[in-house]
């Protein structure tokens, strides 16, 4: 498939080589959240911790280019009782991509070696992936998960793929972790998808379909997956927490934003053209020293994405 947008008819395609480059999270204390991801999850911090962020990586990671971006919230303890337990749009869980099923089968004993100090919830086989399902200390949904084989993958359409949720035997995967001493998140892991709580989803389809330009890859009962290229997803949107659920709303816990990462400028530019075309707000990032190559937007529930081309933030730009 070549690299080029489509930017005339009916269909725009983002850049098939997009990915989702980090999350950012807000959480109530850095610390508390430290010792679940550096602790358990085997994450790196790659610059001095603050009180106010802590930004991880994996090791092995030379350019040292971030995952997962953690914030303390601001105004947690101004908020009550019923406002926290609203249900609201945001993350249902961002998904880190281990290389194979190996680095798969040695989480899986380390956490299960680990269990007092993290909420299990649960594994499955989803045909193109194997996946783990964990919660942070601030009920943050985390899976972890490897691709399998695309070659096992059931082609369904031109962009459409097989996906289910099967048992996944979680016996054969503790038996097949290699004897080693404490884990770490290898060097090639990545954020592969985030799956998000939304209102509508037609409404999130015309979002992150027809107008970021990632292909509807699959449909379960009240959720939908999009992806760049020939991906299962990079973005998926259910609602199950029903279709009369809050906005999201900045500053609470949770998932401030996610980052859509785009291979080069050309890239960037089209899709800041697209989005100028179908009157979504672009905002510039004040972060962004004059560089504008970082954008935010926010979808139809107002979850924020970050739009980047630049290179990862390293530590010298922090």
């Amino acid at each position: 498939m070549s690299d080029i947008h489509r930017e005339t008819g009916e269909t725009f395609e983002i850049s098939p080589r997009t990915t989702v480059a980090h999350v950012k999270l807000r959480v109530n204390d850095i610390q508390r959240s430290l010792d679940f991801y550096e602790q358990l999850l085997g994450l790196e911090r790659v610059v001095k911790v603050s009180d106010e962020n802590a930004f991880l990586s994996t090791y092995g990671n030379g350019n040292k280019k971030f995952l997962i971006h953690l914030s303390k919230v601001a105004n947690e303890l101004t908020i009550n009782k019923r406002e926290r337990l609203a249900k609201r749009a945001g993350l249902f869980h961002f998904a880190i991509l281990l290389p194979n099923r190996g680095y798969l089968a040695n989480v899986f004993r380390h956490l299960t070696e680990n269990s007092d100090k993290l909420y299990f919830e649960g594994a499955a086989d989803h045909l193109v992936s194997e996946s783990l399902y964990l919660r942070d200390p601030d009920n943050n949904g985390v899976e972890i998960y490897r691709d399998k084989n695309w070659s096992e993958w059931k082609r369904i359409g031109e962009f459409q793929v097989e996906m289910s949720t099967e048992r996944l035997d979680l016996d054969q995967l503790y038996q097949e972790a290699d004897n080693f001493g404490s884990w770490r998140m290898p060097e090639n892991t990545v954020i592969g998808h985030v799956h998000l709580h939304v209102s509508n989803l037609s409404e999130s389809k015309k979002f992150y379909s027809d107008i970021l330009g990632l292909h509807h890859t699959c449909t379960f009962p009240g959720a939908y997956f999009f992806a760049a290229d020939l991906y299962h997803h990079h973005v998926a949107t259910n609602t199950w927490l029903g279709t009369d659920i809050h906005e999201a709303t900045p500053g609470g816990l949770g998932l401030d934003y996610f980052t859509l990462k785009l291979p080069a400028k050309p890239d960037f530019g089209k899709l800041l053209r697209q989005l100028q075309s179908k009157n979504i707000e672009v905002i510039s990032d004040t972060n962004d020293k004059g560089n504008s190559n970082t954008v935010f937007i926010h979808d139809p529930d107002q979850i924020k994405i970050q739009i980047s081309q630049k290179r990862e933030c390293n530590k010298e730009s922090w």
